[in-house]
């Protein structure tokens, strides 16, 4: 039974912390069966108690993995230098930390994770579209994920059967192409043996082993990647001079589609999480907590990024890769280090991305999915779907595939969408509600988000619209210089789009007929009466 929104007192439910800046809901809503339950209830205030470090320790887990290490070679491949790479890739994700922190202000002022936040800006109901498009691009990282697992089982294989002279003597270095009667039934041992993995200890149980691996993979991964970088620097005498000296090749229009490209893909590279942090920030003790912990982000990718350059720059001057380097650390580590070295190396990047691949690729997607129809669909099961539409994406071939497709064909495509998605929910934050809105709400069925049969169609019409600019010359529709900027631009140019039409839609149309509760103007924000008396602005 749907709760009557004219019973509900906002202003007697919802205590607003002043000294905290934080909104805790002291009503619970088991009557409305779809859109509230305990998880989905915002984390009471004396439990949010993550602090700067805990923030600062999930993204040094996250930034430490393998496909950080090769992204800045991919600048390379695009026609750049080494010190414009690295600098694109701080700048990138600079840009996706400001979106990020504030997206991740609504989870820890409301105490409530990402799809329950995206109500108030999509509708109670609407919300249901970004969580999908997170869900399938999070598993199409999955799959890549899974690849690299299988790389690294590959290269513990041929170490054991002293293969590696004979890859290394050979025209390709990708294990799936030069070995593909080992590499691909390996990949189908690793994701089933993840299925049964999630099937007998579900990570939402939260085993004991998993928890405390999990605060091990970083740690972990980055012994893992200093033994490989200073083996390899050490053994070139700490000469990495070839790859500094690599020319800007780009030139002319190329040389920014390439500059554009490379920094948007790097903000995609995160933006999944621009769009998810309020599942973990909705735990943070305050909002400088949350913020201190995620600053040095850009900072921590970009060093990771200058690792595998200067690496890469050493393994040119020892003659690997036919003269031009080898830029993925699984094939460097099993072609240099001593055979012992090289066993933990490979493990250690094979156990380091299974945790990485279950916390950051299936927790979320399987809930996105379960949500969906959770009378009938368990964690588990939604998982299995996510991982059926792992399979149909194939997303490792754009990884595997050279810098080309993989920037063009993954990063930039998923940008858009979620450029366009961030739009719609930064924009409506930011400007039109100015990070204040009713908590209530996001729960009733009948309340203030439910905008047209619980959709906000200035959502749907300014994502589609921003998404498709972006897109012309992409699919083909209209190619010239412009549109191929648009689409170099991505995720920044989506973003842009589609939140400038929203707010206007808003201003102009939604506002005025689905929300007449709320007084204001883009100028000031608008607020209703309640939400006025909550933040106490009057």
């Amino acid at each position: 039974m749907a709760t009557k929104t004219e019973e509900i007192d906002r202003v007697a439910i919802t205590k607003y912390y002043p000294e905290k800046g934080q909104v805790e809901l002291l009503r619970e809503f088991p009557e409305e069966s779809y859109l509230w339950n305990k998880d989905f209830h915002p984390t009471p205030v004396k439990m949010r108690t993550w602090g700067a470090w805990t923030y600062l320790a999930i993204w040094f887990g996250m930034v430490a993995i393998v496909p950080t290490w090769t992204l800045s070679a991919v600048g390379l491949a695009f026609g750049l230098n080494w010190w414009q790479s690295i600098l694109l890739m701080f700048l990138g994700n600079a840009i996706v930390l400001v979106p990020m922190i504030i997206q991740s202000h609504g989870g820890a002022r409301y105490g409530i994770s990402e799809p329950q936040l995206t109500r108030s800006r999509w509708g109670i109901y609407g919300a249901q579209i970004p969580s999908w498009i997170r869900a399938i691009i999070s598993m199409g990282w999955w799959g890549i994920e899974s690849y690299i697992i299988t790389e690294a089982a590959v290269a513990i294989y041929l170490l054991t059967t002293n293969q590696i002279p004979k890859l290394l003597s050979g025209s390709t270095y990708t294990l799936s192409v030069a070995y593909p009667q080992v590499f691909w039934p390996t990949f189908i041992i690793v994701v089933l043996t993840q299925i049964a993995l999630f099937y007998v200890s579900p990570p939402y149980k939260g085993q004991p082993a998993l928890k405390w691996l999990a605060r091990a993979a970083a740690p972990i991964v980055l012994v893992g990647f200093i033994l490989l970088f200073a083996y390899t620097l050490n053994t070139a005498h700490w000469n990495f001079a070839p790859i500094m000296q690599i020319p800007v090749r780009a030139t002319g229009f190329g040389f920014w589609l390439a500059v554009f490209g490379f920094l948007n893909a790097n903000v995609a590279y995160w933006a999944t999480m621009a769009l998810s942090m309020p599942d973990f920030t909705r735990f943070a003790k305050s909002q400088k907590a949350q913020t201190y912990g995620q600053i040095p982000m850009p900072l921590m990718m970009a060093a990771i990024g200058a690792l595998g350059i200067m690496a890469t720059g050493a393994s040119m001057v020892l003659g690997l890769g036919h003269g031009q380097g080898i830029t993925d650390p699984v094939i460097l580590a099993a072609a240099i280090l001593p055979r012992g070295a090289a066993y933990f190396v490979e493990f250690v990047f094979m156990l380091a991305t299974y945790v990485v691949n279950v916390y950051a690729n299936s927790v979320a997607p399987g809930y996105d999915i379960a949500n969906t129809y959770s009378k009938h669909l368990t964690w588990f099961r939604g998982i299995v779907i996510g991982i059926v539409i792992s399979m149909l994406l194939g997303a490792w071939a754009f990884y595997s595939g050279g810098a080309y497709s993989y920037i063009y064909d993954w990063l930039l495509a998923y940008g858009a969408l979620l450029g366009a998605v961030e739009g719609v929910i930064v924009f409506d934050y930011a400007i039109i509600r100015r990070f204040k809105f009713e908590l209530p709400d996001v729960y009733l069925s009948r309340g203030r988000f439910r905008y047209l049969y619980g959709i906000n169609p200035a959502a749907i019409i300014a994502f589609v619209i921003g998404t498709v600019i972006t897109y012309l010359s992409y699919w083909g529709w209209v190619v010239n210089p412009v549109t191929e900027i648009i689409y170099a631009n991505s995720w920044i140019a989506a973003f842009l789009i589609t939140g400038v039409i929203y707010i206007l839609l808003m201003a102009i149309w939604v506002v005025p007929k689905y929300q007449k509760f709320l007084k204001g103007s883009l100028i000031t924000g608008y607020y209703s009466d309640e939400v006025r008396k909550i933040f106490q602005m009057d």
